[in-house]
Formats: C-alpha cells, sequence, structure tokens
C-alpha cells in the first residue's frame, strides 16, 4: 500500500510539473497560471478535510492562502503588469513564511519530536547565518539605491523571506528526521521542500555561475509548486486513512455489542 501511494505521488508530481513546464514553453506572461490554477484547489482540499481546531489545518489554510495569492498575482502580471502583481506575489511570500512558523509552533506545542539531535543544531546555525547574510545584502542593496523603487522593496523583502523560510525548513527537517520513511512527516517534508526550491529560485546569485540561469530559475519554481500540490495530496491521503481506520473501530465498537 506505501509504494502505491508514492508512486501515486510520483505520479501526481510529473503530472503538475508537466503542467508548469508546457505553461512555460506555450507562453510568456501568466505561465504559471495553469499549475496554479490546479495546485491551489488541491491545498484548499486538503485544509477543509479537516475540522476547526484540528492541528494541520490552519497550517494548510496557510498554504492555500498563498497559493490562492500567486493565482491572482500571476493573472494581475499578466493583465496588469509588475506593479500590480509585486505586492500579491509578496504577501504570498509572506504567507509561505507564517505556513512553516505555525507548523512548528504546533510541534513545539505538542512535544510530537524530540529535541534536535546535533548535526541538526549545526544545520540550524548555519542556516540562521545564511538569513543573515541575505538580510544583511538585502538592507545594503536598499541602502545603495539612489531611489528605491517597488521592485526593489519586492526583491528585499522577499529574500527576507526567504531567509525565515530557510531557518523554519530546517528546523522542520530536523525535528521530523526521526519520522523519515513514514506515512506522518511525508506532507510536512514536501513541504519543506517546496520552500528550499522557491528560497533557491528567489537567491538568484547562487546560480550565476550555471548555464542558462533563468531555466534553472523557472525548473526550481515548477518543481516547487508540484512538490507543493503533491504534499496537499499526501496529507489528504494521511487524513483519509486516519479516517477509514477511525470507522473500523467505530464499527469494531459497535459489532462488540452494549455491555450488560
Amino acid at each position: 500500500m506505501r509504494e502505491l501511494s508514492r508512486s501515486r505521488l510520483l505520479a501526481a508530481f510529473l503530472g503538475l510539473g508537466a503542467v508548469g513546464a508546457i505553461g512555460e514553453l506555450l507562453v510568456d506572461r501568466g505561465a504559471m497560471i495553469p499549475q496554479l490554477a490546479l495546485v491551489a484547489p488541491l491545498l484548499t482540499a486538503t485544509a477543509l478535510a479537516y475540522r476547526p481546531g484540528d492541528p494541520p489545518r490552519r497550517a494548510w489554510i496557510w498554504l492555500a492562502c498563498a497559493a490562492w495569492l500567486a493565482v491572482v498575482g500571476e493573472s494581475a502580471h499578466l493583465l496588469f503588469g509588475p506593479p500590480v502583481s509585486r505586492p500579491l506575489m509578496s504577501l504570498s511570500n509572506a504567507l509561505w513564511c507564517v505556513s512553516l512558523l505555525d507548523a512548528r509552533r504546533k510541534i513545539v506545542r505538542g512535544a510530537l519530536v524530540p529535541p534536535l539531535a546535533r548535526p541538526w543544531r549545526w544545520a540550524l546555525a548555519a542556516a540562521v547565518l545564511v538569513a543573515v547574510l541575505v538580510a544583511i545584502d538585502a538592507g545594503r542593496e536598499l541602502l545603495a539605491a539612489d531611489r528605491i523603487d517597488a521592485r526593489q522593496f519586492h526583491i528585499a523583502f522577499v529574500q527576507l523571506c526567504d531567509g525565515v523560510v530557510l531557518i523554519a525548513g530546517t528546523w522542520l527537517l530536523g525535528a521530523l528526521h526521526p519520522l523519515w520513511g513514514g506515512a506522518a512527516a511525508r506532507p510536512f517534508l514536501l513541504v519543506t521542500a517546496a520552500a528550499g526550491c522557491f528560497a533557491a529560485s528567489d537567491l538568484a546569485p547562487v546560480f550565476a555561475l550555471l548555464p542558462a540561469p533563468r531555466l534553472w530559475i523557472r525548473a526550481l519554481i515548477i518543481g516547487g509548486w508540484a512538490l507543493l500540490g503533491v504534499a496537499g495530496l499526501a496529507q489528504l491521503e494521511l487524513r483519509r486513512a486516519m479516517f477509514a481506520r477511525t470507522a473500523d473501530l467505530q464499527a469494531s465498537l459497535r459489532a462488540l455489542g452494549p455491555r450488560r
């Protein structure tokens, strides 16, 4: 059953990635709209699969809102250009941060995992250092500019969000490390991988020495959204499995009959 689940998730990733790649090849502006139009409803269905108050629900609501904002942002870019789309995409990035931080808060509050192992503490320290360097670089670029325009502010804000995502994502990877390989950890491992793709695509200077850097960046963005869609499917599958086990348990209890 687990292998079949992985096969379905792999097929979903390839399908969502193909939709994004085809859109990128066929159109210049609004290329991500078809892929985002598939991912956003998936994340919405994932959030709505849980009752209010269930621990995973709020993190998935934030992710669904981020995806819908990206849909609106890409559509605004297509119709009106970057000045209208930038604030929407900035807010979408901010909701990514909120989602990962909310997931971390739920894990800490529920004491669901042991403290980070030493290698992951070193990895977290490295992530914090990188985030600080990114923040310093973003601030320096803004201070060096004669006049700060909306584009420069958007880039700096997105890079700051990337720093937060890098720290929260590293912590989540370390916190969920004891559960790697299990279905329970799979959705947020995929979310963290997607966040890593987006952070890498925004920190474009990393790819400056690679051939056709824009191709690599667009591939990372397409892969990130595909991973996020697959994460929603994995969470839905986990929810369905838990609901089925609960229903089986209730049926077994009813079969035992009332106590005398």
